[in-house]
């Protein structure tokens, strides 16, 4: 098990800045998960943690070692690569057999005819069988051990290489977008399978992942990284909820949030369209920004807080979603509305919507998350 520190990392490749001063703790058996576009330097920083890539500037210590310097192969991790990585000649059960062989049996005992009669090499070949058999049980691939890669589908290949990793006892695991290679159905099912085996083995697990739906359901925290930085790094419901950072709140959560501009006047009074919203911004005036997700939207036809036109409707089954257009502010909204209204919704159709003012977001110009609104009632009793 492992608890991993990153302090101060910087990584430049020449004149670009890929990783910005990274400040992570990640403590012993948690699921952390590295959420972000592409090019923001998470797969960067996992292959700086696995010893793949040097950091410019900055420390990584693993149970309070500082690991620079050391090689990739005695820092005791484990990595999934996404392109899994697997020897096309060699057998799952010989697959998984790898690392160990690499570490347990010296250059003379693993040649291949004469190896097994060198000194010591049949018990040590009969505990890496052993290990690679509790390895295949753990994940229910014994049934694949005599086959070849190629005779895998996607989802049994990349459980030959979670049973890489996992048979060495690493002190942490590495996925690096494990899941991107699979259809969209076998990516819920193995999803699940890797955070069963995370509740299983107790492991510290580091996950690289562009789609935040993994990250929503699988992590204790997620680490929200763009441009070289990581903007929040907090429990899943913690960053959909309460995020930030403005890139936060839009890069996390499907569909994405919806953001107006609203304007704080002379007394600190919101207002949204020339409308007086029921809320104080303290000492901040003239323009904000007002984000709400989809759910905090309803429609509605009575003294409703926003007009606009419907302009596309989706219907998911469980789930109707209405994009709608305020053609006074050019902003194109997103509610989530109930399935049952489909048929009286149509494109073109002019609807009504409200929202608790309560339940909005606010941020600055900048983006950044402005925590001093509050309800202009709650204020006046204050006083």
């Amino acid at each position: 098990m492992a608890e991993v520190s990153i302090k101060g990392l910087h990584k430049a490749f020449g004149d670009v800045q890929i990783l910005k001063g990274i400040e992570l703790n990640i403590a012993d058996g948690e699921f952390v998960s590295l959420v972000g576009p592409s090019g923001c330097g998470k797969s960067t920083l996992l292959r700086i943690i696995a010893g793949l890539e040097e950091e410019s500037e900055g420390s990584i210590s693993i149970n309070n070692e500082p690991v620079s310097g050391i090689r990739a192969s005695d820092r005791n991790l484990s990595m999934v690569f996404q392109s899994y990585a697997l020897y096309p000649h060699l057998s799952v059960a010989e697959n998984i057999a790898v690392p160990l062989q690499m570490r347990n049996l010296n250059g003379w005992q693993r040649l291949p005819l004469v190896g097994r009669f060198m000194s010591g090499a049949k018990a040590r070949t009969q505990e890496i069988t052993a290990a690679v058999m509790e390895a295949a049980q753990t994940l229910e691939i014994e049934a694949l051990l005599k086959r070849k890669p190629g005779e895998l589908s996607g989802g049994q290949r990349q459980r030959v290489a979670l049973g890489r990793a996992l048979v060495r006892k690493p002190a942490a695991f590495l996925l690096d977008e494990p899941l991107s290679n699979l259809d969209a159905k076998l990516r819920v099912h193995t999803r699940t399978e890797i955070a069963e085996l995370h509740r299983k083995l107790g492991a510290t697990f580091i996950y690289v992942t562009h789609d935040q739906v993994e990250a929503m359901t699988m992590s204790d925290r997620i680490a929200v990284m763009m441009g070289g930085e990581i903007l929040q790094c907090a429990p899943p419901q913690i960053v959909y909820s309460d995020p930030n950072d403005l890139r936060v709140a839009e890069f996390i959560g499907s569909p994405k949030i919806n953001v107006l501009p609203v304007e704080a006047g002379d007394e600190g009074r919101l207002s949204l369209m020339g409308r007086s919203l029921p809320l104080l911004a303290g000492s901040l005036r003239g323009p904000l920004q007002m984000a709400l997700r989809p759910e905090m939207l309803t429609l509605s036809m009575v003294d409703p807080m926003l007009k606009g036109r419907v302009v596309h409707l989706e219907h998911l089954g469980s789930e109707l979603f209405a994009q709608i257009v305020i053609e006074d502010l050019g902003v194109r909204l997103v509610i989530r509305a109930d399935p049952a209204k489909y048929e009286a919704l149509k494109p073109d159709l002019h609807v009504g919507m409200n929202f608790d003012p309560n339940a909005a977001l606010f941020f600055d110009a900048n983006g950044k998350r402005i925590r001093q609104v509050v309800p202009a009632k709650q204020l006046a009793e204050a006083v």
